[in-house]
């Protein structure tokens, strides 16, 4: 299966690339997603990977951990925090639930036992489908308070 953008399953999940995080920092994403535009390229030792398709094209990256937690949320040793993003000129095409799969096979390999947790931006209701798609549940809410406004997330585990 090819989506209309030649995009080829199956996805992995590598090292990110200096590269690999000028090309992320470059991405450019619509509405209210725009809040998830980068100035910087993410460090690949603050727990982020890049995710490739079947040909080693970057579609998409992940993190975990500390990179992956939104401002407020208390981390726990008994859980891995999971985020992701997929190329914004992909959205749309049927790539998120396996995109996404491939990021939770790869979370559930390294986690050693511990539990996954991933955060969803209340008005993001595309992510919050795939989110439970793939396996989690909704546990939860959480407000992060930055001055005048407040961004409300679900927060799901697995």
């Amino acid at each position: 299966m090819t989506s209309p953008s030649g995009v080829v399953p199956p996805y992995s999940v590598r090292d990110l690339s200096i590269e690999d995080g000028l090309d992320i920092a470059m991405w450019k994403t619509p509405g209210p997603w725009a809040v998830e535009d980068s100035l910087q390229p993410p460090r690949a030792d603050e727990g982020y990977w890049g995710v490739r398709d079947a040909r080693g094209a970057l579609i998409g990256f992940c993190c975990f951990g500390q990179a992956a937690r939104v401002p407020g949320l208390e981390g726990s040793p008994s859980v891995l925090d999971v985020a992701l993003g997929l190329r914004p000129e992909l959205t749309g095409q049927g790539l998120s639930r396996p995109f996404a799969a491939a990021v939770i096979d790869h979370a559930v390999s390294i986690a050693d036992d511990r539990s996954l947790r991933c955060v969803v931006a209340e008005w993001n209701e595309a992510g919050r489908r795939i989110t439970e798609a793939v396996g989690f549940r909704l546990t939860g809410y959480h407000e992060t308070h930055g001055g005048a406004a407040v961004v409300s997330y679900f927060v799901y585990q697995m």
